[in-house]
């Protein structure tokens, strides 16, 4: 099932994608859809087989306010590819992207300042379903409600500044989400995906997820022996290469550019970049 959050007569909603067209679910909001854990699919479910599809008047991020964005950071072997220098971390390794930072497909990525050097990158994202504490890699995926994408836009300049990485990561704007949530259950292994980016329609990334070094499951063991993860929460698990930042020159994005980031299964999610000054 693959649920998207929309505008309609100016209201927020969460509807099913069927046919080309959204049907509603009566839920304004995902998260709350997903705190009602089953009778919430089931009402997704029903909406589904029998209620009748709107127009959307935009798509919206799936959750346009996440509680909390952890991204996994150097997390794919093909780093070595563009940085022979790359340490990798011997257990995961996370930051935080602020939630205020999250659009959605279509929406522009504000560059703040002239010299802001913002580059891209794809990431399978997690959407958690429910409560999540020190949990084991076998039992971990049972917790993902779905999956999503997540444009980890960057402010190098500021990132590798004094290694201030959540506001280079949190910059307005700079968490594209989306398209839609695809439910768990069509996605049983997320260790066979394919991510790629393209950068006004030239590839940039290229990865199967198989190239992870740590795990879906694995990161979600690793992050709740310390956090505990709840409904909603977005988890990324990292970027393979091809960054702008490695490539020689860099390779930055600018006003008037349009990023695609696309997992297989899920979709595309497409934003235009534009300047804030």
């Amino acid at each position: 099932m693959r649920l998207v959050t929309y505008l309609s007569g100016g209201e927020k909603a969460v509807g099913v994608r069927r046919d080309g067209g959204v049907v509603p679910t009566g839920y304004p909001d995902l998260v709350q859809l997903i705190r009602d854990g089953e009778r919430g699919l089931e009402r997704a479910h029903e909406a589904a087989e029998s209620g009748h599809a709107v127009e959307p008047e935009r798509i919206l991020a799936p959750i346009t306010r996440p509680g909390k964005i952890l991204c996994s950071g150097i997390n794919y072997a093909s780093h070595k590819e563009e940085n022979p220098d790359a340490v990798f971390p011997e257990e995961p390794f996370f930051f935080s992207k602020l939630p205020s930072a999250v659009i959605g497909p279509g929406e522009p990525i504000v560059i703040p300042r002239p010299e802001t050097q913002t580059d891209y990158e794809v990431e399978l994202a997690l959407v958690i379903g429910r409560a999540a504490s020190r949990l084991r890699e076998p039992d971990a995926l049972g917790h993902v409600f779905g999956y999503t994408i997540l444009n980890d836009v960057s402010a190098r300049d500021i990132q590798f500044k004094d290694n201030q990485i959540t506001l280079g990561k949190g910059v307005d704007t700079f968490s594209p989400l989306g398209p839609e949530v695809v439910t768990a259950d069509e996605i049983p292994d997320p260790q066979a995906l394919h991510v790629s980016s393209h950068l006004n329609g030239e590839q940039m990334q290229s990865s199967p997820t198989s190239d992870m070094i740590f795990s879906a499951a694995r990161l979600i063991e690793f992050l709740t022996a310390i956090v505990t993860l709840e409904a909603g929460d977005v988890l990324t698990t990292g970027t393979p290469a091809g960054v702008g930042a490695f490539r020689k020159p860099p390779v930055w994005m600018k006003p008037g550019d349009e990023i695609t980031v696309e997992v297989d299964r899920i979709g595309r999610l497409a934003n235009p970049v534009v300047a804030g000054w």
